[in-house]
């Protein structure tokens, strides 16, 4: 019986063992969910939480550095504060909302009202002029056409 057992944890062993680089990378829901709002510094431009670089330079000491700080004490906040403070404004996910920052959240919606009220005059403006369609459109046909086409009509006919 034993030797069966021992079997069973080696081929456990054999199969779970490319899963041991992975293993380091998985992190708590607290840790996540304060990672979500830095930027993983690796390149990739995904948020710290959703790295899925395998041993990442950058989101597996940053995600370690969060644990840290949460097992201190220190709240989502002061993480954030701490992590401006040392990496800068580039580490995070989103722009602030204070200063020159409100600017990356305001102008967007700007831009695109304005866009849509030049579209809006580009339409009206369009529509105008098709209804004010030329007076001699619907005018008589001069009579060198007229008398023309009456020449072509009697040698079709006959």
């Amino acid at each position: 019986m034993p030797k069966r057992w021992i079997r069973i944890l080696s081929l456990l062993a054999l199969w779970l063992w490319p899963l041991y680089p992975v293993l380091p990378q998985i992190v708590t829901p607290e840790v996540r969910r304060v990672s979500e709002a830095f930027v993983c510094q690796c390149g990739c431009n995904h948020q710290l939480s959703a790295c899925g670089m395998l041993n990442c330079g950058s989101a597996t000491p940053l995600r370690a550095e969060i644990a840290e700080k949460l097992k201190e004490g220190k709240t989502r906040d002061q993480i954030v504060a701490d992590f401006i403070e040392k990496y800068g404004k580039v580490i995070l996910a989103a722009p602030t909302t204070q200063g020159l920052d409100l600017a990356a959240w305001v102008l967007p919606i700007m831009m695109t009202l304005v866009g849509l009220l030049i579209v809006y005059g580009f339409i009206r403006v369009w529509l105008q002029r098709k209804s004010e369609a030329p007076a001699h459109a619907a005018g008589p046909v001069p009579s060198d056409y007229q008398n023309r086409v009456e020449r072509e009509l009697k040698e079709l006919d006959s």
